[in-house]
C-alpha cells in the first residue's frame, strides 16, 4: 500500500529552460513553514545551482549570437545546426546515446514521487544530459504523482523495480546520488534497495510525447 502523500506533492522540474512548480493541496507558504530547515537549505542550494545553470547558458547564447552575425555562412549553419540539435535533445523528441548510468530502485513502498524528483534534479544537478524513468522520457514538462501502485509519470503509472536512464558524466552522477541524504539514503531508510550501474554506453530510446493535461499542474517561469 503506498503511504506518502505530502499534500505539496509533485513535481517541480527545472530542466534547462524554464521553473515548473506543482502543488497540491497545501500552499506553498504552508509547505515552507512546514519544512525542516535542511530541507529549505537544500532547496536554495537547487535554486542557485539553477539559476547558474542558466546564468550559464544565457552567456553560451550570446556567445553564439556572436558568432553568428560574425562567422561565415557555413560557420553559422554548423552552430545553427548544433543548437537545433541540442533543443531536441533537450525537448527529448530524438533518441540519445553516450556514457552515463543506470538506477535499479527497488522495495515496497520503499521510492514516491517527490523521492524521483528529488532523483531527476539531483541527476540534472550532476550534469544529466537526458533522463528516462521505466521507458518514458524525462523532459521540462514531464510531472510525477504518487499513484496506489506507483508513480504517475505525466499520467502514465510505473511501478517498482524502477529503472532510471542518465546520459552524462557517470562518476559524477554515481556519486551525486550517493551524497549523504540524497537519494541512495532515503530510499535504504524507507527499506528500499538502489543498485548503480555505470555504463560506457546508455541508449535512451523513448522520446517525449504530447503534454498531457493535468488540471492541478501550475506552470511558471
Amino acid at each position: 500500500m503506498r503511504r506518502r502523500n505530502w499534500g505539496v506533492a509533485i513535481v517541480a522540474l527545472l530542466i534547462g529552460v524554464g521553473t515548473v512548480a506543482v502543488f497540491r493541496g497545501q500552499g506553498t507558504d504552508e509547505f515552507l513553514a512546514a519544512a525542516r530547515e535542511p530541507d529549505l537549505v537544500r532547496l536554495l542550494d537547487d535554486l542557485q545551482s539553477r539559476q547558474t545553470r542558466l546564468d550559464g547558458e544565457i552567456l553560451r547564447l550570446q556567445a553564439a549570437e556572436q558568432r553568428l552575425r560574425t562567422g561565415t555562412s557555413a560557420e553559422a549553419l554548423q552552430e545553427a545546426q548544433q543548437r537545433a540539435d541540442d533543443l531536441r535533445v533537450l525537448a527529448g523528441t530524438t533518441p540519445v546515446r553516450g556514457p552515463g548510468i543506470r538506477l535499479r530502485v527497488d522495495g515496497e513502498n520503499a521510492f514516491f514521487a517527490s523521492d524521483l524528483l528529488n532523483t531527476v534534479q539531483e541527476l540534472r544537478d550532476a550534469g544529466a544530459e537526458a533522463i528516462e524513468v521505466n521507458g518514458r522520457r524525462v523532459v521540462v514538462n514531464t510531472w510525477f504523482d504518487d499513484a496506489q501502485d506507483g508513480i504517475s509519470v505525466s499520467g502514465s503509472v510505473v511501478r517498482a523495480p524502477f529503472e532510471i536512464l542518465a546520459i552524462g558524466g557517470s562518476a559524477t552522477m554515481a556519486t551525486a546520488m550517493r551524497i549523504p541524504g540524497g537519494v541512495v539514503d532515503t530510499v535504504e531508510s524507507q527499506d528500499g534497495s538502489v543498485v548503480i550501474t555505470e555504463l560506457d554506453t546508455v541508449d535512451i530510446t523513448a522520446t517525449a510525447e504530447l503534454p498531457v493535461s493535468n488540471p492541478d499542474v501550475v506552470v511558471t517561469g
